[in-house]
């Protein structure tokens, strides 16, 4: 080997060395998500859900889209938020002053915040310049339907299960915004909880994965394609609703809108 080969394998080498630091430290700045990269894949993997989480999420998303080596983006993990009535660690607390406000400002306050943070999720989902797909392997409740709602591809485990009753909805998502369950269809068919193979069968999610390694198998085949191909395959699935919920996300923004959200609710 000559000394310009060797120079040009070394090179090489501290860049790749260079790029896997780089990766590390990344990864490491997230506290509420797990974030590591798997050749093509970034894959997220939900551990709990806080405020923070959300604002994680959006933050990887971003990353992500800026990674030009990254061409298909898994969510993994829990998906199960709000389970057994735990709906606070998500609940967006009050400044000082609280105490000079009434019931319905309060509300409007709050409702106005969550709407806000559940908005720029879903803008940041439907923006994603990625092949995105959800992972399920067990409960997904609440939020944790939304997001699926909002992703590409959803696969699940025969031991996934999806709650999909209003009931089940975070605080965040039940002040009402039409985009927030675009299959709602799901909802009335299914009832409230449907198992993996009735998700399927509905066309809620994509396919059935036989274990882990099955999906990751799979997700790995499928980072090899062509990105242009991937691509093109994420804007066909998108087509048919994807700008009818931007709009709607639009129309929500509106201070018209925001006006109507303040108003009491009428009494019968």
């Amino acid at each position: 080997m000559s000394m310009y080969e060797c120079w040009a394998v070394s090179l090489q080498f501290g860049i790749a060395m260079s790029t896997a630091a780089e990766d590390n430290l990344f990864c490491r700045q997230f506290r509420e998500l797990t974030i590591r990269r798997r050749g093509g894949l970034l894959v997220i993997q939900f551990q709990r859900w806080q405020r923070r989480t959300i604002y994680e999420l959006m933050r990887a998303l971003d990353a992500a889209n800026a990674d030009g080596d990254i061409s298909i983006v898994v969510l993994s993990g829990e998906f199960a938020v709000g389970r057994e009535g735990d709906c606070q660690p998500l609940a967006l607390e009050q400044g000082p002053g609280r105490e000079k406000r009434d019931e319905v400002e309060d509300r409007f306050i709050q409702q106005r915040a969550a709407d806000f943070v559940m908005r720029s999720l879903a803008k940041k989902l439907l923006s994603c310049r990625k092949l995105l797909v959800a992972f399920v392997q067990g409960p997904c409740q609440g939020l944790g339907v939304t997001i699926c709602c909002l992703c590409d591809l959803v696969y699940a485990t025969e031991a996934a299960y999806f709650l999909l009753s209003l009931s089940h909805l975070h605080p965040c998502v039940e002040a009402g915004p039409s985009w927030s369950l675009p299959h709602i269809e799901v909802l009335l068919r299914l009832g409230e909880r449907a198992d993996a193979r009735s998700a399927l069968g509905s066309g809620f999610v994509a396919s059935l994965a036989a274990d882990a390694q099955h999906f990751w198998t799979r997700m790995d085949q499928h980072s090899r394609l062509p990105t242009a191909s991937l691509l093109a395959t994420k804007r066909h699935l998108l087509r048919p609703w994807r700008e009818q919920l931007l709009a709607q996300l639009r129309k929500e923004s509106t201070p018209l809108a925001a006006q109507r959200r303040r108003l009491p609710p009428a009494k019968l």
